[in-house]
């Protein structure tokens, strides 16, 4: 089976709110997801078996957001039954399990009646995910072992065919790079520990992103989509595709990636004695910086978007809009700033849409949401702060695919904060971005982002590859990096020499 024999949804399996030590409601948590992604699974904190104790009675968060998530257990079972609309939104009933010497894991249950179990090792709740069908996939892998960084002497591959390389915790792929983890009390990233160290183990184990993001705000923008190949939009067929590694991970831009291996797809274990034949695709929404072949740990192959002549006119291209900004923080002018939005074209069409709406600030009622979408129109309303801001990034964004000539005409209009115009045509915007503030110095602004041709975003190789020498079986996956430094990495692809 090839690309064609599956479509491609966009999920959070690693999330949290206020059942569990982190914020918001679930319904709230549901609402934001079912706007934007199409499956989600709330991941509550539910244990810490060898949990330390920490200065000043600290620990207690853990101990009353455990019990917060025991109590509404039933409740978070309704809901997630409730919520389960195939073919138009999914969801996955999960907790979270912490331990410092074996690392967390999330485990997921393929139905609605799972209980919460408390487990007192990770063999123990290992036992209890092969008894009912659960997958048990680890996260923050990097962290150093004995806090809370992954333990692979106990990992069970049988149970977790995919393993979380990048959530708001950084990314845990290899251990140079971008993303590092620099925002927890549990260390820096270690070698060992590394998604890469597993593969080189021998483990066959896929790759997947998730928020693990702890302002009830799933599919936040910035700290990690799941992306999945799947046969219909359903629990089982979503289930299904995990279990089969058909996932990727990436940051937050929506990369479309493909990649194969004598056509078959990323996930696969393929008998291939003689020459590979390699073949990638990959559509961004920026620039691509560069597309990496990574084979047994190190980079085979690099390939890059080419630049379209200057005379020819994309037939799409992608224009990135942004918003907030405002006062630095040394000002101590914290302040939370609402947005009414909207964007018309003449002489083009809106193809596509891609949110980056951020997690924070935390706010129980506001809601950054499309409120409208035609092919000549978009509304929006949103919210920005710097305060809370995820990655100290205080902006939120929409990024369009557009179709029209260099005369077709852009209008943005802001009605809040302030009354604001940027009007260009798209041959004006394809050499140079527009800018325009609410106010005075300190206030917010908008940029509209210099047009991408979809020469820049679109690219693909292909590349014939022959065995290492040992006989034994090689691993290929695919890394994407766009020029604004989001990132996609496909899960691999084994090819069995002829000693295996």
């Amino acid at each position: 089976m090839d690309y064609s024999d599956y479509s491609l949804y966009w999920g959070d399996i690693h999330n949290h709110n206020a059942l569990g030590y982190a914020r918001g409601s679930l319904e709230r948590s549901i609402e934001i997801a079912r706007e934007h992604l199409d499956f989600f699974a709330f991941t509550g904190h539910s244990q810490w078996p060898d949990m330390p104790t920490m200065p000043g009675e600290r620990h207690m968060k853990w101990v009353n957001g455990f019990e917060a998530l025991r109590e509404n257990w039933p409740n978070v079972r309704q809901l997630t039954s409730e919520a389960n609309a195939p073919g138009e939104f999914v969801t996955i009933l999960g907790y979270e399990f912490h331990s410092s010497e074996w690392g967390d894991y999330c485990l997921y249950y393929p139905g609605d009646d799972g209980e919460l179990y408390c487990a007192d090792t990770l063999a123990d709740l290992q036992a209890h995910a092969r008894t009912h069908g659960c997958l048990l996939i680890p996260h923050h892998l990097a962290y150093p072992l004995g806090w809370r960084g992954i333990n692979w002497d106990t990992f069970d591959p049988s149970l977790a065919p995919v393993v979380e390389i990048y959530s708001e915790h950084g990314g845990s792929e290899r251990d140079r790079g971008l993303f590092p983890m620099i925002r927890h009390s549990c260390g820096g990233r270690t070698t060992d520990g590394t998604a890469q160290a597993a593969l080189a183990r021998g483990f066959r184990v896929g790759f997947i992103a998730s928020t693990d993001d702890h302002l009830g705000c799933p599919g936040a923008y910035g700290e990690g989509i799941a992306a999945v190949y799947a046969e219909k939009l359903s629990r089982e067929a979503i289930l299904a595709a995990i279990w089969h590694r058909r996932t990727y991970a990436v940051t937050g831009d929506r990369i479309r990636v493909e990649f194969s291996l004598n056509g078959e797809v990323m996930g696969s274990e393929v008998a291939a004695s003689g020459t590979r034949h390699i073949e990638a695709r990959v559509e961004g929404w920026d620039e691509i910086d560069s597309v990496e072949v990574v084979k047994n740990g190190r980079v085979m192959a690099r390939g890059f978007a080419d630049p379209p002549p200057a005379t020819q006119w994309p037939e799409r291209m992608k224009c990135r809009i942004e918003w907030g900004w405002g006062p630095w923080a040394d000002l101590a002018m914290e302040r939370i700033m609402d947005w009414e939005m909207s964007l018309e074209v003449d002489g083009a069409e809106l193809l596509a849409m891609m949110p980056c709406f951020q997690s924070g600030p935390f706010d129980p009622e506001r809601r950054n949401k499309v409120l409208e979408m035609t092919p000549t129109r978009c509304r929006w309303r949103s919210y920005t702060s710097r305060q809370q801001a995820f990655a100290e990034q205080a902006t939120n964004a929409l990024v369009f695919e557009i179709a029209g000539s260099p005369d077709a005409c852009l209008q943005l209009r802001i009605t809040q904060p302030a009354e604001r115009a940027i009007s260009r045509t798209l041959g004006q915007l394809m050499e140079r971005s527009a800018a325009e503030f609410t106010g005075g110095f300190t206030s917010e602004s908008v940029l509209v982002h210099r047009l991408v041709p979809m020469e820049l975003y679109e690219t693909s190789l292909a590349l014939d590859d022959e065995p290492s020498g040992d006989g034994g079986t090689d691993y290929y996956y695919l890394r994407v990096r766009q020029a604004n430094g989001h990132m996609a990495w496909s899960s691999p692809i084994w090819a069995a020499g002829s000693g295996q």
